[in-house]
């Protein structure tokens, strides 16, 4: 694995580009937890919150 450094608006990501999938998710230095949401070009949204599950 090339594990390259990526910058976002929402902190930067250890990650290789080239391994990543789509609905990935992974966690900026700042703490915040992206969704990789396209491969080309590289995107990486918020990702959504999960709702609580209460039925358990």
């Amino acid at each position: 694995m090339l594990s390259r450094s990526i910058d976002t608006p929402y902190g930067r990501v250890e990650a290789d580009p080239a391994a990543l999938e789509l609905g990935e998710l992974l966690v900026s230095d700042e703490g915040s937890e992206l969704e990789v949401v396209s491969l080309d070009p590289l995107r990486l949204e918020p990702a959504p919150e999960e709702a609580e599950d209460w039925g358990e």
